[in-house]
């Protein structure tokens, strides 16, 4: 992909209608002469935006949208690299910088938005810290959404991942963040100690996967299973559900022989198919089989339809199977406003947290950290610079997840003690005192933090009318 966002700058490949780049030297001289960043915010009559929100004091600021970047969420810590070479200051204004440009998006001042996007692309880079990067991803879809909404007057060359993604990069990269961060080992390992809860004692086990990957969940709960006392599963079938045949064929045969070598009988069923297609008769459903359904960041992709139809969809599908448990992970984060300036303050927030995470777990010349945060980056892109079907980046908190999910007819069955230790000692793997866990409610889910930023809460559910559902397990 193309990283850096001052590479658009030196290949003229965002183009202003009238023929010149957009970071024209001509045109970027007359407006400066007119005025500088602070004298342009001055003089605007609009109101609202995302303009405001971090107060040039350090101390936060809420805009009348709701939305809020405090500076203890990360984004202005995350200005200082340690050494003394970056001040906080410089991070609060790439930030400035950037809710200007967005301003100057929405009031369709495009003079002012070659100047800020031209400012951005020279001083955010995918390889300073973590405000840098995250604000250079930001500039990254900003860019897009303006040639997305005025594609007569601008153009842009995409990044190379948007044009030719590849899944060999996305399954490197989610195999190097399950390498080095807690993230992904605690969405898996939590999960899987709530579904051994719910599977006790059942002999043929079936688990359906709605967004299995490369099937990284999967080795622990084989070993707990064939361990089990007095009697492993004498049956364990796994359908996993995605869109590459060869992608779902590879990850049945390593899983098959991770399951031979545990000894445990094992069966993988493969479905190749949009999840919005997926239908009941395909995920071979049989009476005598104990069901569990696992929806790992898989819920928010069915928000990409505004109307609630293939969300419902979705939720009918799951109960169709009858179910003994539907576990569920998702970010803790409110990403699906109307907004999209909104959506960009709260993307700023939240991924520069994330970054600085990253920066405990990697070196920061470290190629691998890049590849791991291009994946966040492909997300910043959906949810800033798309719109419609195309957005599905569709992030809620667990209070917004919670009221869907019981509209829906789904009841939540808690997360207990079992699950939290197993998150506990998840994190002391990693011996970083920045993560914690913070429970949702009395238990009803359990929530990953850095610092105060929320980053990923998991969940546990199960159908409101299913048969015998008074005898799903609960929490211990």
């Amino acid at each position: 992909m193309v990283a850096r966002t001052s590479s658009w700058g030196g290949t003229g490949e965002i183009d202003g209608g009238r023929g010149g780049p957009w970071e024209r030297r001509r045109s970027l001289k007359r407006f400066h002469e007119r005025g500088s960043c602070d004298d342009y915010r001055a003089k605007r009559t609009r109101t609202g935006g995302i303009a405001g929100l971090v107060d040039v004091e350090g101390e936060g600021n809420t805009a009348s949208n709701g939305s809020r970047i405090p500076c203890s969420s990360g984004v202005a810590d995350a200005g200082c690299d340690g050494d003394g070479s970056l001040t906080e200051q410089q991070g609060l204004e790439l930030v400035r910088l950037l809710t200007s440009c967005a301003e100057s998006i929405s009031t369709g001042n495009y003079e002012a938005m070659n100047f800020f996007l031209a400012r951005l692309g020279e001083m955010a880079t995918p390889q300073g810290t973590p405000i840098h990067r995250v604000v250079a991803y930001c500039t990254e879809a900003l860019a897009l959404r303006v040639a997305r909404l005025r594609p007569r007057m601008f153009s842009v060359a995409p990044p190379r991942s948007l044009l030719d993604p590849t899944e060999d990069d996305n399954a490197t990269a989610l195999r190097l963040l399950d390498c080095v961060s807690p993230i992904p080992k605690f969405l898996h390992f939590t999960l899987n100690e709530r579904l051994l809860k719910a599977l006790e004692g059942r002999d043929r086990v079936h688990i359906i996967d709605f967004n299995i990957k490369q099937g990284l969940q999967w080795p622990s709960l084989f070993q707990s299973l064939a361990s089990r006392r007095p009697n492993p599963p004498s049956h364990v079938r796994l359908t996993g559900v995605g869109e590459s045949r060869q992608d779902l064929q590879d990850t049945g045969i390593r899983l098959a022989r991770l399951a031979e070598s545990f000894n445990l009988a094992f069966e993988f069923h493969a479905v190749v198919d949009r999840l919005e297609d997926v239908r009941l008769w395909m995920l071979h459903v049989k009476r005598e089989e104990c069901l569990a359904v696992n929806c790992v960041l898989t819920m928010h992709k069915a928000l990409h339809d505004e109307s609630g139809k293939a969300f419902m969809d979705l939720l009918d599908l799951i109960r169709s199977t009858h179910p003994e448990i539907v576990v569920v992970a998702e970010p803790e984060a409110k990403h699906n406003e109307p907004n999209w300036e909104t959506r960009l303050a709260r993307s700023l927030s939240y991924y520069a947290a994330i970054f600085d995470s990253m920066d405990d777990a990697l070196p920061k010349d470290s190629q691998a950290r890049i590849k791991v945060e291009e994946v966040f980056a492909k997300e910043i892109r959906n949810i800033v610079a798309c719109e419609g079907d195309e957005r599905t980046e569709r992030h809620e908190s667990f209070d917004g997840w919670s009221k869907l999910m019981e509209d829906g007819g789904f009841r939540c069955l808690g997360i207990g003690e079992r699950e939290m230790l197993q998150g506990r000692m998840i994190l002391r793997m990693y011996s970083c005192e920045k993560y914690s866990l913070e429970k949702q409610g009395e238990g009803d889910g359990l929530t990953l933090m850095w610092l105060d930023q929320p980053l990923y809460t998991v969940s546990a559910w199960a159908p409101g009318d299913v048969a015998g559902s008074s005898s799903v397990s609960q929490p211990s």
